[in-house]
């Protein structure tokens, strides 16, 4: 064999494997509307959110890091994440669904809970003023500007 197609098989070897490799827990995803990913369409919405916190980390680069605290609707819910809601970009308000890849053998319901932590990086910092979390049976906020939980107001629909 020579050498290109070595070369050629290692790569195409090495990129099927990591095709399937998950991103790394703790890697900085990029802000959800700058990305040009579809959505996942095999994740569901989570049950209720109990508690949204949200910081800016000022690291370079600047990060958003929200942390979220909900409810699954079974067990061993995986791929925990927020899946970006279109709103109006003038009002400061970031909504997202709190959303998980249900397990492949669905047992009897039971509303479990789950806790998961995004950071994102290239977000507009200077815009985002609230964050907003949703899920089935409800919504929760929080407000950068003022740094504590607040009501849900804004008119944001699912993609």
């Amino acid at each position: 064999m020579n050498r290109p197609v070595v070369l050629g098989t290692l790569i195409v070897a090495f990129a099927v494997a990591s095709a399937g490799t998950p991103l790394f827990a703790g890697d900085p995803q990029p802000w959800p509307w700058k990305s040009k990913l579809p959505p996942d369409p095999a994740l569901v919405g989570l049950t209720s959110v109990e508690d949204v916190t949200a910081s800016i980390n000022k690291s370079d680069p600047p990060t958003v890091t929200i942390t979220v605290n909900a409810s699954a609707p079974n067990p061993n819910f995986s791929e925990l994440q927020l899946a970006p809601r279109m709103g109006d970009p003038k009002d400061l308000v970031f909504a997202f669904d709190a959303k998980g890849r249900p397990p492949q053998d669905v047992t009897t319901p039971m509303v479990t809970p789950v806790s998961f932590t995004m950071e994102y990086v290239d977000a507009p910092i200077d815009k985002v003023g609230v964050v907003e979390v949703s899920a089935r049976d409800n919504c929760k906020a929080f407000s950068l500007t003022e740094n504590k939980a607040v009501a849900c107001t804004s008119q944001s629909a699912p993609q």
